[in-house]
């Protein structure tokens, strides 16, 4: 039998062109190859630079206050901050900061904005995937998609100025309000409109992502359970959402990811003051404002002439710098998880 070397080429392409082309591929890919490898060195070595950074300008602050930084003090966390710009009472540099207040802050607004978007997100993309007629899953998709890339300054606008005057006006009792205005101030910007438009912000990430994994479980599967007597409805729950639960806690990570480091929208629709809601307050406890760590850093940022300010900001920076790599980590641990799953493997 005669080997594959010897067999002639196509009539009109000669072999040594044969051999130019084939040597000219290899360099090509060779170079592609390069390039993409010393992009993704180039990122690795920002993003590890900017994690030092960030580690070395926030470590004076940790340094100063040792764990004592995770919780409350008796000095309002407003004052410690402004204190660390502009000196003590007794004149000297203040460096004492319990980060308590912000840190339950994000806590709240996150895992309520969580709370409500994770149901919402799940019944919709259900529908898209699995009930919805073609034709009204391709209008409602890409709407989705639009909502997820829409600025969260826009959202942050429409809860300041549309939906926290209509809960002070409609929601809040001023004689509450009054009541407790001595301890802090009750109104529509507060945990309550903050953890809304988190819900509103991270719903359509939500939603894409788990829409995607539903229409990955192979369609055998729901065949299966539609021929032993399923309905739509209850395939989709017995199958397909058993089958993305990988899916499920990626795009939950990956939303929390986002409201954890959310600024600018938390900012306008927090209040504006670092305190912890009270749940003995009951219903009022909704209305009582918060400010989240990465708020914190955008309220304060003028201040970063000063040295201690700017330390403090930095460790909280480090604490959402580390928070957001831990929630990223583990959503890229369940993605493959989930592929490895719906693949078969």
């Amino acid at each position: 039998m005669s080997s594959i070397s010897n067999i002639p080429p196509p009539l009109g392409v000669p072999r040594a062109g044969r051999a130019s082309a084939a040597k000219s591929a290899n360099r090509q890919d060779r170079i592609f190859i390069w390039i993409v490898q010393g992009v993704a060195a180039f990122t690795l070595i920002v993003i590890a630079s900017v994690a030092i950074f960030v580690f070395k300008e926030g470590w004076p602050s940790f340094q100063a206050n040792g764990l004592s930084w995770f919780t409350a003090g008796d000095v309002p966390l407003d004052r410690q901050l402004g204190y660390s710009f502009t000196g003590g009472p007794d004149g000297q540099t203040y460096t004492a900061l319990n980060a308590w207040p912000a840190i339950a802050g994000t806590i709240l607004s996150t895992g309520g904005a969580l709370l409500i978007a994770f149901p919402l997100s799940l019944l919709t993309a259900i529908f898209l995937a699995e009930l919805a007629p073609k034709r009204v899953a391709g209008f409602l998709s890409p709407i989705v998609t639009m909502l997820a890339a829409t600025p969260s300054v826009v959202f942050g606008l429409f809860a300041i100025l549309v939906l926290g005057p209509w809960m002070t006006q409609h929601l809040v009792s001023q004689s509450v309000a009054s009541e407790l205005a001595i301890v802090v101030p009750i109104g529509g910007a507060s945990v309550l409109l903050a953890t809304i438009v988190l819900a509103v912000m991270i719903a359509p990430l939500m939603t894409a992502i788990f829409t995607d994994a539903l229409r990955g479980v192979p369609n055998k599967w729901k065949e299966g359970a539609i021929a032993l007597g399923c309905d739509p409805w209850r395939m989709s729950r017995r199958v397909s959402i058993s089958a993305i639960r990988p899916a499920l806690v990626a795009g939950s990570s990956l939303a929390i990811g986002r409201a954890v480091g959310e600024a600018i929208a938390v900012s306008m629709a927090g209040g504006g003051i670092a305190f912890v809601p009270n749940p003995l307050d009951g219903v009022w406890f909704f209305f009582e404002p918060v400010r989240p760590l990465a708020a914190t850093v955008v309220d304060y940022s003028e201040g970063f002439s000063g040295d201690v300010l700017k330390a403090n900001l930095f460790a909280i920076g480090v604490v959402l710098f580390i928070t957001t790599a831990a929630l990223t980590i583990g959503a890229k641990i369940a993605s493959a998880s989930a592929q490895k799953r719906l693949g078969g493997h």
